[in-house]
């Protein structure tokens, strides 16, 4: 009986261990294991003043791998290993990955383990990274969905990720790393975003010498696809995820941010989307696309006021477009503007006489 009872704790054991197994570590035990892989990084301008931070990845003697947009703005870049600070150079950069790798001399910290297998919808994961600068942080979530792209995957996740955490890690309950957090939704529940790890085993075969040598024309013809293809299938959360990395990746392009608005204006969020097409506008006064989608969204938002003075530099830029005409008419109609509605209605009729049969049904009160 004795000799039953001992077997039956020494299975009990082996259960245990397994389960314990299974479950992973915990999540202090993935804090302490892989905190020290993970760094801040300050974009330093020509005055040595910070015009942009975020964290990064050690992924292997003296590198380090983070978001380009990380790095934006700076001339030379500042690497946090705790309290000690190493000199960074951009080594490699994938601008359209948003994916960059700093070579960081002296530093000896140990590098994050990758993970590049497949991934499991529902698996539990840790994101950490340095939110603005700040000590480290570790928050937990699940794999809500993978969003297949280019062959690889961008990875949803619900593990909270604080704004400035860009470029930090989210691992799996081994520690190992599965992807750098990238961007975040922040109307949106669980819609937070890391790009995986197997980009960083593809970065030298992608990268240009500089940021500033990426072929911009190339990448934006990329991005566009992307955003089609998902407009296509009317995937409106995944479209503002690509618009969202589209601007982060090359916040000077006046694409992208109207992609953006468009995106915003199809989840719904008119007053980000107006957001995002003033800062096309800071970029191109003379966006006829910015002034129009300005237009549309103030429309939506009932500033009808706002609607005429964006909808007339559209015309001065294209004065007989007809959807620009159509929608000064609109926003003069709910203005109860009738003399300007039928002025509006004749510049239309000129132009298009469908158009404009349209325009009178909807618009024209006797």
């Amino acid at each position: 009986m004795t000799k039953i009872f001992a077997a039956i704790a020494v299975l009990a054991t082996i259960a245990m261990t397994n389960a314990a197994a299974a479950q992973g570590k915990t999540p202090e035990q993935i804090f302490q294991e892989v905190s020290r892989s993970i760094v801040t990084i300050h974009a330093l301008d020509r005055e040595e003043s910070v015009t942009n931070l975020g964290s990064g990845v050690v992924t292997a003697a003296e590198t380090v791998v983070t978001n380009c947009h990380v790095l934006e703005g700076g001339v030379s870049y500042a690497v946090y290993s705790g309290k000690t600070r190493f000199a960074g150079t951009l080594r490699l950069a994938d601008a359209e990955r948003d994916l960059c790798e700093l070579n960081v001399g002296n530093l000896q910290a140990p590098r994050a383990s990758l993970y590049t297998g497949r991934l499991r919808v529902g698996q539990r994961v840790y994101a950490v990274g340095a939110p603005e600068g700040l000590e480290l942080t570790i928050s937990e979530g699940l794999v809500s969905s993978i969003r297949e792209m280019d062959g690889a995957h961008y990875i949803q996740t619900s593990a909270p990720i604080s704004s400035g955490s860009s470029g930090g890690g989210l691992f799996d309950v081994e520690g190992r790393l599965l992807g750098l957090t990238t961007f975040i939704i922040p109307e949106g529940q669980n819609l937070n975003f890391a790009l995986p790890a197997s980009w960083i085993n593809e970065l030298a075969a992608r990268s240009g010498s500089k940021l500033t040598l990426a072929n911009r024309e190339a990448v934006h013809d990329k991005w566009h696809s992307r955003s089609a293809e998902l407009r296509a299938k009317k995937d409106w959360v995944g479209l503002l995820a690509v618009t969202q990395q589209w601007v982060r990746a090359a916040p000077l392009a006046v694409p992208g941010w109207l992609a953006l608005g468009e995106a915003y204006g199809l989840v719904n969020r008119p007053r980000r989307a107006i957001v995002a097409y003033n800062q096309a506008l800071k970029l191109d006064g003379d966006s006829y696309d910015a002034w129009f989608g300005a237009g549309t969204t103030y429309l939506a938002l009932n500033q009808y006021d706002r609607t005429v003075e964006a909808v007339q530099e559209a015309l001065r830029l294209r004065p007989s477009d007809v959807p620009a005409l159509k929608l000064l008419g609109a926003a003069y109609h709910y203005q109860n503007q009738r003399a300007r509605v039928r002025e509006v209605l004749g510049r239309i009729e000129k132009l298009d006489s469908n158009a404009a049969r349209e325009f009178s049904k909807k618009y024209i009160t006797n």
